[in-house]
């Protein structure tokens, strides 16, 4: 069972990473395009700056997930491993279930909030839509988390196999 939890966790960090690509891609693309109409037509378009916004926050809560899937969240890698192996494992894992908490609550407040608003946010005079599509990245980014906590198992054994000391070790000249 968790084999097919990590294929599926699997594939759905392949698609969350080509999206965040493909908003990253587009946030470039409204730059420039703002930046030309600013700048080199003299005529400001007032939506390319909030499209963006949009966007970056959607890049970066699918970004998370994808840094949680390699292990790569931040922590104390040197203290980690200066335990013996059982109280690493240990450690490890109670912060994987400190993260599972958060990221529980972090669903369940994002969905209440999708689900109680009504606001509308102004692209610009004309173009409004709802805020839910702004805040519903809160959930969707928890509940990948969720799916790729699963797989902790995995990450926990990767982290404890690799070997750090090459990563710190400036090379010479």
């Amino acid at each position: 069972m968790l084999k097919i939890l990590k294929g599926i966790s699997d594939w759905v960090d392949r698609i969350t990473i080509i999206i965040a690509a493909v908003l990253v891609a587009l946030i470039l693309f409204l730059s420039i395009y703002g930046a030309i109409f600013r700048y080199v037509m003299g005529n400001p378009l007032a939506w390319p700056l909030t499209v963006e916004r949009i966007l970056m926050i959607w890049a970066a809560l699918l970004g998370i997930p994808a840094a949680l899937k390699r292990g790569q969240h931040m922590g104390v890698e040197g203290l980690i491993r200066a335990l013996p192996e059982k109280a690493e494992l240990l450690i490890r894992y109670i912060g994987y279930l400190i993260i599972a908490l958060f990221v529980i609550t972090l669903f369940w407040y994002g969905w209440l909030e999708v689900a109680g608003n009504n606001d509308t946010y102004m692209i610009n005079a004309s173009v409004r839509i709802s805020s839910k599509w702004l805040i519903a990245a809160l959930p969707v980014s928890a509940l990948i988390q969720l799916l790729h906590l699963f797989t902790a198992p995995f990450v926990i054994k990767e982290e404890m196999e690799k070997d750090f000391s090459e990563e710190y070790i400036e090379p010479s000249l």
